[in-house]
C-alpha cells in the first residue's frame, strides 16, 4: 500500500513538472517574437519640413532596434550613429529628420536583429519646387549671324516640373509668346534675335524657377542716318547723327569727302541707345563746312559707312493753305519754308489734277510755274520764313495739285510734297462743302443742293404761309 501511494505520488510531481516546463517554454517562446504596431507607409512631406517615421514594437524583448537609410545605418539601439546632425529618435524609436532636403527622399528600414530579420520600410517622398539648369552652363551662348541657335534646359523637382521658354524682351524669333519644352532652336539668328531668353519651370509649388540664356550675336556694322541732309547755316552749328549695330562694338570715324575734319570745330562723341549713337558736331558752320560726310565703322567682321549731307540750302517747303479754296476761280496759297540764309525766290508750279487730267505729258505741259520774290515774307525767329500769293484764273469746281521751291544763295530746296487743292462751283458757298465730309475732294451732289435749298429755305415760307391762312 506504501509503495503504491509512493508512485502515485510521484506520477503527479512528474506531470507537475512537466506541464510547469512546458508552460514556461511557451510562455518563453511567445514573449520573445516581437512585431511591429506600424504599417509600411509612403510618406509625402515638403522640402524644410520635418518628418517623424513611426517604428512602434510590440514585445523588443533583448533585440537590438536599426535604422536604416537604404544600406547606410542611421542608429543602433537608442545611438545616432550617422553623422547627420538633423536625425533623432522620439517616442522610444521613432527616426525624426529635421528639414527634408531632395536628398532625404529614400527607403528607410526599421529592423530588429532576430533569426530571421523583423524589417519594417517606409517611403519618404519629399516635395520641393522646380530647380533649372540651362545650357550652355555659362548662360552665354555666342554665334555669327546666319547661324543655327539651340537654347536647351533641365528641371529638377517633385511633382515633375512642366518647362517652357520665352525671351524675357518681346516675343520670340517664331513669333510666339511660350514654346512648350525643355530646348528651342533658332535655324537662322539676326541680331534682332539677340537678347536673354528664360526656361520657366513650375510645378505648382512655390514661385516657378527661371533659367536664363543670353544669346549674343555677331555680325558685321550696319549704319543708319538719322537725317541724308542736314540743313544749316553760317554761324550755326549743325549736328550730323549715325546710329552704328555691331557685335563686337565697331570701331567708329567720320570723314569729310571733301577735306580733312578740323578737331577744334568738328567735334566726334558717342551714346549707347539701343546700338550706338554717334554725333559729329560742327560749329560754328562756315562755308567750307557744306559737304558730304561719312560715317564708317568697323569690326572683325566687316566695314559699312553711312552718308549725311551738310547743306545750306533752303530746308523742304510745307503748304500751310487749306485745301478747300473760297473761291471759283482762285486760291490763296500759303507756304513756309525754313532757311539758314535769307530766301532769295520761291518756285510754285501748278496744274490739274490727276483725275481732271490723266495724260502724264499733258499734265506736265498744261503746268505752269511762278516765281515769287520774298517781299512780304513773314521772318519768325531768323529762320522760318512764311509766304502767301493768290493763285488766280483758275477753274471752278477743278482739283489741282501744285508743289513749292525756295532758293537762297546756296541753292534750291527740294521740291515739296504734292499738293492737292480745289476750287468752289460757282454759287457755292464754303459751308456747303465742308457739310457732309472734311475730305477736300468731295463736293455735294446737286440734287442734295437742291433738297437743302427746299428744306431751308421754302419750308419755313410754306408754315408760315400756312399760319396766316390760319389765322
Amino acid at each position: 500500500m506504501a509503495t503504491n501511494g509512493l508512485a502515485q505520488r510521484m506520477t503527479v510531481v512528474a506531470a507537475a513538472v512537466l506541464f510547469c516546463a512546458a508552460v514556461a517554454t511557451a510562455e518563453v517562446g511567445g514573449a520573445i517574437q516581437p512585431s511591429f504596431l506600424t504599417e509600411p507607409t509612403l510618406i509625402k512631406h515638403r522640402e524644410g519640413e520635418s518628418v517623424t517615421l513611426p517604428c512602434a514594437i510590440r514585445n523588443k524583448g533583448p533585440y537590438i532596434v536599426v535604422w536604416k537609410k537604404d544600406r547606410r545605418v542611421i542608429s543602433a539601439r537608442e545611438v545616432i550613429v550617422a553623422r547627420d546632425t538633423r536625425y533623432s529618435l522620439v517616442d522610444g524609436y521613432n527616426l525624426r529628420i529635421a528639414s527634408v532636403r531632395p536628398s532625404d527622399q529614400s527607403s528607410y528600414t526599421c529592423s530588429l536583429d532576430t533569426e530571421p530579420l523583423t524589417e519594417l520600410t517606409h517611403r519618404l517622398d519629399v516635395l520641393y519646387g522646380p530647380v533649372v539648369t540651362t545650357r550652355p552652363f555659362g548662360g552665354v551662348l555666342v554665334l555669327e549671324r546666319g547661324n543655327q541657335a539651340r537654347l536647351e534646359c533641365s528641371a529638377a523637382g517633385n511633382p515633375k516640373p512642366t518647362i517652357f521658354w520665352r525671351k524675357q524682351m518681346g516675343l520670340l524669333p517664331s513669333g510666339e509668346a511660350q514654346h512648350a519644352g525643355s530646348s528651342y532652336t533658332i535655324s537662322e539668328v539676326t541680331r534682332e534675335m539677340a537678347g536673354v531668353y528664360e526656361c520657366v519651370a513650375q510645378n505648382g509649388l512655390g514661385r516657378p524657377e527661371v533659367g536664363t540664356v543670353s544669346l549674343q550675336v555677331q555680325y558685321p556694322p550696319e549704319v543708319e542716318v538719322e537725317k541724308s541732309v542736314v540743313y544749316s547755316g553760317e554761324g550755326f552749328k549743325a549736328k550730323l547723327i549715325c546710329f552704328v549695330f555691331a557685335d563686337p562694338p565697331a570701331t567708329v570715324r567720320w570723314s569729310r569727302n571733301e577735306g580733312a575734319l578740323q578737331p577744334s570745330r568738328h567735334v566726334p562723341s558717342e551714346e549707347v541707345l539701343g546700338g550706338t549713337r554717334h554725333v559729329l558736331t560742327i560749329g560754328p558752320v562756315q562755308m567750307a563746312d557744306f559737304g558730304t560726310y561719312s560715317c564708317q565703322a568697323n569690326n572683325f567682321l566687316g566695314t559699312a559707312s553711312g552718308r549725311v549731307v551738310l547743306s545750306g540750302a533752303p530746308g523742304q517747303a510745307h503748304i500751310t493753305s487749306r485745301p478747300i479754296g473760297t473761291a471759283p476761280d482762285s486760291y490763296q496759297l500759303s507756304w513756309e519754308v525754313r532757311s539758314y540764309s535769307p530766301v532769295l525766290e520761291y518756285k510754285v508750279a501748278y496744274g490739274l489734277g490727276k483725275r481732271m487730267n490723266s495724260s502724264t505729258e499733258n499734265r506736265s505741259a498744261s503746268w505752269r510755274e511762278v516765281l515769287v520774290p520774298p517781299t512780304g515774307s513773314e521772318v519768325v525767329g531768323d529762320t522760318l520764313y512764311r509766304q502767301q500769293i493768290p493763285l488766280t484764273k483758275l477753274r471752278p469746281a477743278t482739283t489741282y495739285e501744285l508743289h513749292v521751291q525756295a532758293r537762297n544763295r546756296h541753292g534750291w530746296s527740294a521740291v515739296s510734297d504734292l499738293f492737292h487743292f480745289s476750287t468752289l462751283a460757282r454759287g457755292e458757298a464754303l459751308e456747303s462743302r465742308s457739310f457732309g465730309s472734311s475730305s477736300p475732294r468731295r463736293r455735294l451732289h446737286p440734287v442734295l443742293q437742291l433738297l437743302y435749298v427746299i428744306t431751308f429755305l421754302l419750308v419755313p415760307a410754306l408754315i408760315a404761309g400756312s399760319e396766316g391762312n390760319g389765322a
